[in-house]
């Protein structure tokens, strides 16, 4: 089936009643009243944005309103909800919430709202494969992938699909510290060694060369 407005504007519209009064955002033909205080202080995309539109579209008024192109209204709900929910909340949410919330907040140039978004993600369970090619996306610090790495390198085999995804550059990095990983082993005496009978430290180590990280 053609979904057809997958993708739906978003106009924002603020009002200029104080950070403690919400304003009215429309969404797609649905309003939102949220605090415009929020976005100035967090996100320098919307702090340039609301120069750059000038008083035809700052969204201070219903004629003035702020536009955004390219996202669902879903998405932009789960934006909303780390400015009005409790702290207490955040454990309680998906792989999936925080990753789009790490999308937009990368977008838009919420630095602190994506920082959040990546604590979440690491205390998340996620396949090694979909943790290093969501963090890969977002240009995340590779030293975060380290675990996932080393799951990788101590699997007997990998999917031809999993391959693909990964990419060739990471694949053959993987495969050069699972070489490295199996040369250690023997060195230390093991019988018909594999990648997994080296210790977590030492694939630390080789991984760290290997993805030259520091």
């Amino acid at each position: 089936m053609t979904v057809v407005y997958q993708f739906m504007h978003v106009f924002l519209l603020f009002i200029r009643d104080g950070p403690d009064k919400p304003a009215a955002n429309q969404v797609a033909g649905t309003v939102f009243r949220v605090h415009k205080y929020f976005f100035e202080r967090e996100s320098e995309y919307f702090r340039e944005g609301f120069k750059a539109a000038g008083p035809q579209g700052d969204g201070q008024s219903d004629q003035a309103a702020f536009r955004l192109d390219d996202v669902k209204i879903s998405e932009f709900e789960r934006l909303l909800w780390v400015f009005y929910n409790p702290q207490y909340l955040y454990d309680e949410q998906s792989v999936d919430h925080w990753i789009t919330i790490l999308d937009l907040a990368t977008r838009w140039k919420f630095p602190g709202v994506r920082d959040l978004a990546v604590r979440q993600l690491q205390k998340l369970d996620m396949k090694p494969v979909e943790r290093i090619i969501t963090y890969d996306k977002y240009n995340l610090d590779k030293s975060l992938l380290l675990p996932a790495y080393i799951l990788l390198c101590k699997q007997p085999s990998r999917s031809v699909e999993d391959g693909k995804r990964l990419g060739m550059p990471t694949v053959l990095k993987i495969n050069e510290a699972r070489e490295c990983a199996q040369r250690f082993a023997a060195e230390q005496g093991c019988h018909s060694p594999t990648s997994a009978d080296a210790e977590d430290q030492e694939l630390v180590e080789i991984l760290k060369d290997v993805f030259g990280l520091s």
